[in-house]
């Protein structure tokens, strides 16, 4: 019997042939070569891309910034009309990188006395003698009566300070902020002796009738030079401070003048004084000018 076709109705077309599959060879060299460009990108990053976070450098390269960001901030803090002291460099181990994982924040303060009235001008003095690289900044509350300052030193180093217009005395502090602990670091320095102490260290100590040994923390500045803070503490108190010290101020712009905390510039030199409990503390500053 012969086929039969319905009228109008044109004969149906074949399937299509089946699409030829890429082998499967293919896709897996294509995959490792997108994961060796991929690895090949990150080496390259870690080796010459800038940290974006402070756990990408430990302590160890965090401190070489916090040295050198000290003394810019000591050489910015120093002027004639205020007392500045050096601090010791100090590690808090304390912090923590994550809720599992520990680390390590190295800090170090630069004291700076003032007389009453002079906190927020000096504070402006001293953001206007940071390097303009730190783009320190200060900022006001409401009422216009408390003042903070911030400064990027570079590599997720800070300095900040805060004073109120009342203050007589602030710190500025450099830190790192919490880092990964290395290897090799000390973190408990031992004081180092002073050398030959400056002659207005020397003054105020005999003037209060003390015997000492004392300890330095020197910083190098900016322009080359090295300040330093001789220290002696546990010392013997004199019955009166003020009076003790009556004849070595002379002529000296006294910062701070208590019962028992005087404050002072002895030419270029910063000296502090104090007692209490029966033991005086003595220091005296040589900074960067």
């Amino acid at each position: 019997m012969a086929a039969v076709n319905s009228p109008g109705y044109p004969a149906p077309a074949p399937p299509p042939a089946p699409e030829r599959r890429k082998p499967r060879w293919v896709l897996v060299a294509v995959v490792a070569a997108w994961a060796l460009v991929l690895a090949a990108v990150a080496v390259w990053s870690v080796r010459h891309d800038p940290p974006t976070v402070p756990e990408q450098r430990d302590i160890a390269d965090a401190l070489p910034v916090l040295r050198e960001a000290a003394g810019a901030v000591v050489l910015a803090a120093d002027g004639p009309d205020r007392v500045i002291e050096i601090g010791a460099p100090a590690f808090d181990r304390e912090c923590g990188l994550t809720p599992v994982r520990g680390g390590v924040e190295a800090t170090q303060e630069v004291t700076v006395r003032v007389r009453a009235d002079q906190a927020p001008a000096v504070l402006d003095s001293i953001a206007r003698g940071l390097p303009k690289a730190y783009a320190p900044a200060i900022r006001h509350n409401a009422g216009n009566t408390r003042h903070a300052l911030r400064a990027d030193a570079g590599d997720f180093v800070g300095v900040d300070a805060t004073v109120s217009d009342d203050s007589t005395s602030f710190a500025l502090r450099v830190s790192t902020g919490c880092r990964p602990f290395a290897s090799g670091l000390d973190l408990d320095p031992a004081p180092r002796p002073a050398g030959e102490p400056p002659a207005a260290f020397s003054a105020a100590l005999r003037a209060i009738g003390a015997q000492a040994a004392p300890t330095v923390v020197e910083v190098a500045c900016p322009n080359g030079r090295t300040a330093a803070t001789v220290t002696a503490a546990d010392l013997k108190a004199p019955a009166d401070l003020g009076r003790s010290l009556r004849d070595v101020v002379a002529g000296a712009l006294v910062v701070q003048a208590e019962p028992h905390a005087w404050a002072y510039r002895a030419g270029e030199v910063s000296v502090v004084v104090g007692d209490g409990g029966g033991s005086a503390r003595l220091s005296a500053t040589t900074s960067c000018r």
